[in-house]
């Protein structure tokens, strides 16, 4: 009995040597896997962060643009003075404005902008009263706006840009021979000056920097994922 006992104890003392062994072994296997882990979790985290700062630097550093605007009104001639005279040259006033708007943006027009010494973009566009998919130019009106991120360039531009729509209007009626009593004029009102387009950065480097975390939680996610996969056994 007392050998039995002995040799018992002495196989239970070798179990657990062995089984102390292979622990030891186990975690030296794991720990050049965890150190990788960490390492590319570290490098991808950092990656990530710096995208995201050239990003949000991008952002903040960007300056805002000036738009300056302002209603056209195709006015009618000046030897129509009867009170019913709009409602026969309504649809004339509404055609000149539609012509007008294609001119204005036709890159002879930009050239001779850009010659004045204009430098903001420019554009005329009629006045929708209703949507885009069903479009409403039932009025003689029209915008037009000049942007630039430079409110000098942008006020300049706006006046260069009026100042060539009104000759290239009475140009075009000249040529169809016209009498300059019976020509349609252009008023500008409502110019609003250069102003800051609408646009917050902080709202965007709030959603960028929720994006950038975002990320890095989901790049962490997938190194974790990955280095499980293929250190699993099989």
């Amino acid at each position: 009995m007392v050998a039995e006992s002995r040799r018992a104890d002495i196989v239970y003392s070798m179990q657990v040597v062995f089984a102390r062994q292979e622990s030891s072994q186990d975690w030296l296997i794991c720990l050049p896997v965890d150190a990788a882990r960490k390492r590319l979790r570290l490098v991808a985290a950092a990656v990530v962060l710096v995208v995201g700062a050239v990003v949000g630097f991008g952002i903040w550093s960007t300056p805002p643009t000036y738009i300056n605007s302002g209603a056209v009104i195709f006015s009618l001639p000046q030897s129509q003075t009867s009170p019913n005279a709009y409602l026969y040259f309504a649809s004339s006033l509404i055609t000149s404005g539609n012509a007008m708007t294609k001119i204005l943006a036709s890159s002879q027009t930009e050239r001779q902008i850009r010659d004045a010494g204009g430098t903001a973009d420019v554009s005329l566009t009629l006045n929708n009263l209703y949507n885009q998919e069903y479009p409403n130019y039932s009025e003689p009106l029209a915008t037009l706006t000049a942007q630039s991120p430079i409110a000098a360039d942008t006020r300049y531009t706006f006046t260069v840009a009026a100042r060539v729509l009104g000759r290239l209007l009475a140009a075009r009626q000249a040529q169809a021979n016209v009498p300059v009593t019976d020509r349609i004029t252009i008023k500008i009102v409502g110019v609003t000056g250069p102003a800051a387009q609408p646009g917050s950065p902080r709202r965007a480097l709030a959603g960028l920097a929720f994006l950038t975390l975002l990320a890095a939680a989901l790049t962490w996610g997938f190194i974790d994922r990955l280095i499980g996969w293929r250190t699993a056994p099989r």
